[in-house]
């Protein structure tokens, strides 16, 4: 019932938001797969995160522009909502000639700049990497995100999550910078997260003919302690027709002195502008531990 309320009061918000010439749009997706484990564990779940989205717009002239986004996520074989907060996402946002600012419950500085953007698979399905940022907390709450205007193909992301309720205190800071020409990606980020963990990581994506290649490595430290992560990962696609993508990933990641490595495989199949089918496969392999071998079957409907 709760729930049901909460989302009835988001509903209502946005239809008061479209009353006042805002534009306001509705999306998600639904994300549902098979998947075979070893030894021999057969599993109905998700192959990315299932979603509703709720955004708003509004032209305030001069090229600025207001905006919100609140994303909730759930799990599609149960109805029932992934663990967390109800709103994966919620913030609000001016952007404009000066840049984009926005403020609230949003990615850290580090995912934003160097996340899913940099792996073939979006960090879907199960040949996907098993880590990308080395443990860095993905999700800032109380954030303060600046991403400056394109100049010469660079820009700067600024992020900050101040405490709540502590005077003169900043939890979390980091910076990226993000270069974006043509067909090359790549960004450098520095981040210190509120749970006290110093990482920095780089990303890269280049783009060619039927080629997507992608890289990332990233390290973290707990401040104070001597847990140490690496991750390193690379990627590519190959698009095999104008609907389909071939896929392969390795990914590596070192905590402390146990190694885990994951090897994907997989093949990407667009049926229409918002409905794709998918196979993959991976192979992941862990110091002192069992090989675990996955096979996946899924459909994705986004809307």
């Amino acid at each position: 019932m709760q729930t049901h309320q909460k989302l009835t009061v988001a509903l209502a918000a946005l239809l008061a938001l479209g009353a006042a010439q805002a534009q306001v749009s509705l999306g998600g997706r639904i994300d549902q797969s098979v998947v075979k484990s070893s030894p021999g564990v057969w599993q109905l779940t998700h192959g990315s995160a299932n979603r509703i989205i709720f955004k708003a717009e509004d032209d305030l002239g001069d090229g600025m522009k207001a905006y919100s986004y609140l994303q909730h996520r759930f799990l599609g074989d149960t109805g029932a909502q992934r663990s967390g907060p109800f709103w994966y996402y919620s913030y609000v946002g001016i952007k404009g000639r000066f840049g984009d600012i926005r403020l609230g419950h949003q990615k850290s500085p580090l995912d934003d700049a160097t996340g899913s953007d940099y792996e073939v698979w979006d960090g879907d399905t199960v040949a996907s990497s098993y880590s990308r940022i080395a443990g860095g907390q993905k999700i800032w709450d109380n954030a303060v995100n600046y991403t400056s205007p394109v100049l010469a193909g660079f820009s700067i992301n600024v992020g900050v999550s101040p405490s709540e309720g502590v005077a003169k205190t900043v939890r979390g800071q980091g910076f990226s910078l993000i270069y974006e020409m043509g067909g090359l990606s790549a960004s450098l980020s520095t981040q210190r997260s509120p749970t006290n963990v110093q990482t920095h990581g780089i990303g890269g994506r280049y783009t060619f003919d039927k080629f997507r290649l992608f890289g990332t490595w990233a390290s973290s430290t707990r401040v104070g302690g001597n847990k140490k992560q690496t991750d390193l990962q690379f990627s590519a696609g190959y698009q095999v027709t104008p609907e389909g993508e071939a896929r392969v990933l390795y990914n590596s990641s070192k905590l402390v002195n146990v190694k885990t490595e994951v090897y994907g495989l997989g093949y990407f199949h667009f049926l229409s502008k918002r409905t794709a089918v998918y196979a993959s496969l991976s192979d992941t392999r862990a110091d002192n531990a069992a090989t675990v071998n996955a096979y996946q079957l899924g459909v994705r409907h986004s809307f």
